[in-house]
Protein backbone atom coordinates (compact mmCIF):
# COMPACT_ATOMS: atom_id res chain seq x y z
CA UNK A 1 0.00 0.00 0.00
CA UNK A 2 2.77 2.45 0.88
CA UNK A 3 4.25 2.08 -2.60
CA UNK A 4 0.97 3.25 -4.17
CA UNK A 5 0.55 6.39 -2.04
CA UNK A 6 2.86 8.65 -4.12
CA UNK A 7 1.06 7.68 -7.32
CA UNK A 8 -2.36 8.20 -5.77
CA UNK A 9 -1.30 11.63 -4.50
CA UNK A 10 0.15 12.57 -7.88
CA UNK A 11 -3.02 11.49 -9.66
CA UNK A 12 -5.22 13.30 -7.15
CA UNK A 13 -3.12 16.45 -7.55
CA UNK A 14 -3.32 16.40 -11.33
CA UNK A 15 -7.04 15.61 -11.15
CA UNK A 16 -7.59 18.51 -8.75
CA UNK A 17 -5.69 20.83 -11.08
CA UNK A 18 -7.79 19.75 -14.06
CA UNK A 19 -10.99 20.05 -12.03
CA UNK A 20 -10.14 23.49 -10.67
CA UNK A 21 -8.37 25.23 -13.52
CA UNK A 22 -9.30 23.71 -16.88
CA UNK A 23 -12.53 25.19 -18.28
CA UNK A 24 -15.25 22.63 -18.95
CA UNK A 25 -16.18 24.24 -22.26
CA UNK A 26 -12.72 23.67 -23.70
CA UNK A 27 -12.61 19.95 -22.94
CA UNK A 28 -16.24 19.41 -23.97
CA UNK A 29 -15.72 21.18 -27.29
CA UNK A 30 -12.35 19.62 -28.17
CA UNK A 31 -12.71 16.11 -26.78
CA UNK A 32 -16.34 15.56 -25.89
CA UNK A 33 -18.52 12.72 -27.15
CA UNK A 34 -19.56 14.71 -30.24
CA UNK A 35 -15.99 15.03 -31.57
CA UNK A 36 -15.16 11.88 -33.58
CA UNK A 37 -11.41 12.61 -33.39
CA UNK A 38 -11.34 12.73 -29.57
CA UNK A 39 -10.74 8.99 -29.20
CA UNK A 40 -7.80 8.60 -31.63
CA UNK A 41 -6.21 11.83 -30.38
CA UNK A 42 -6.48 10.59 -26.78
CA UNK A 43 -4.85 7.30 -27.81
CA UNK A 44 -2.02 9.19 -29.53
CA UNK A 45 -1.51 11.34 -26.42
CA UNK A 46 -1.59 8.28 -24.17
CA UNK A 47 0.94 6.18 -26.07
CA UNK A 48 4.10 8.16 -25.28
CA UNK A 49 3.28 8.81 -21.63
CA UNK A 50 3.50 6.28 -18.84
CA UNK A 51 0.19 6.07 -17.01
CA UNK A 52 -0.17 4.01 -13.87
CA UNK A 53 -3.73 2.92 -13.07
CA UNK A 54 -3.47 4.44 -9.59
CA UNK A 55 -2.60 7.81 -11.10
CA UNK A 56 -5.09 7.67 -13.95
CA UNK A 57 -8.22 7.02 -11.89
CA UNK A 58 -8.44 10.51 -10.35
CA UNK A 59 -7.20 12.14 -13.56
CA UNK A 60 -9.77 10.24 -15.64
CA UNK A 61 -12.58 11.17 -13.26
CA UNK A 62 -11.62 14.84 -13.47
CA UNK A 63 -11.48 14.68 -17.27
CA UNK A 64 -14.89 12.99 -17.45
CA UNK A 65 -16.36 15.63 -15.12
CA UNK A 66 -14.97 18.30 -17.45
CA UNK A 67 -16.64 16.75 -20.47
CA UNK A 68 -14.11 14.31 -21.94
CA UNK A 69 -15.91 11.30 -23.35
CA UNK A 70 -15.59 7.99 -21.56
CA UNK A 71 -14.19 6.49 -24.75
CA UNK A 72 -11.45 9.11 -24.95
CA UNK A 73 -10.47 8.45 -21.34
CA UNK A 74 -10.38 4.71 -22.03
CA UNK A 75 -8.24 5.26 -25.15
CA UNK A 76 -5.86 7.43 -23.12
CA UNK A 77 -5.53 4.75 -20.44
CA UNK A 78 -5.04 1.87 -22.90
CA UNK A 79 -2.55 3.86 -24.95
CA UNK A 80 -0.50 4.86 -21.91
CA UNK A 81 -0.63 1.47 -20.25
CA UNK A 82 0.03 -0.42 -23.46
CA UNK A 83 2.95 1.39 -25.04
CA UNK A 84 4.81 4.08 -23.16
CA UNK A 85 8.23 5.53 -23.93
CA UNK A 86 9.95 3.64 -21.06
CA UNK A 87 8.39 0.39 -22.23
CA UNK A 88 9.30 1.02 -25.86
CA UNK A 89 12.86 1.86 -24.85
CA UNK A 90 13.20 -1.49 -23.10
CA UNK A 91 11.53 -3.41 -25.92
CA UNK A 92 13.75 -1.78 -28.55
CA UNK A 93 16.71 -3.62 -27.07
CA UNK A 94 14.96 -6.93 -27.75
CA UNK A 95 12.81 -6.43 -30.85
CA UNK A 96 13.45 -5.10 -34.33
CA UNK A 97 11.94 -1.76 -35.30
CA UNK A 98 9.31 -3.32 -37.55
CA UNK A 99 7.98 -5.50 -34.73
CA UNK A 100 8.05 -2.54 -32.35
CA UNK A 101 6.08 -0.43 -34.84
CA UNK A 102 3.55 -3.26 -35.20
CA UNK A 103 3.23 -3.41 -31.43
CA UNK A 104 2.55 0.34 -31.18
CA UNK A 105 0.00 0.18 -34.00
CA UNK A 106 -1.73 -2.76 -32.33
CA UNK A 107 -1.97 -0.88 -29.03
CA UNK A 108 -3.27 2.20 -30.88
CA UNK A 109 -5.88 0.15 -32.77
CA UNK A 110 -7.09 -1.56 -29.60
CA UNK A 111 -7.24 1.77 -27.74
CA UNK A 112 -9.26 3.43 -30.51
CA UNK A 113 -11.62 0.46 -30.95
CA UNK A 114 -12.24 0.21 -27.20
CA UNK A 115 -12.77 3.96 -26.97
CA UNK A 116 -15.34 4.07 -29.76
CA UNK A 117 -17.09 1.01 -28.32
CA UNK A 118 -17.23 2.64 -24.88
CA UNK A 119 -18.72 5.79 -26.42
CA UNK A 120 -21.35 3.70 -28.22
CA UNK A 121 -22.26 1.83 -25.05
CA UNK A 122 -22.44 5.08 -23.06
CA UNK A 123 -25.18 6.51 -25.31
Amino acid sequence: FHQLVPYLLLGAGIGAFIHGFVPTEIISRLAGPTNPLAVPVAAIIGIPIYIRAETMIPIGLALIEKGLSIGAVLALIIGGAGASIPELTLLSAIFKKRLLASFVMTVFTIAVAAGYLANLLAL
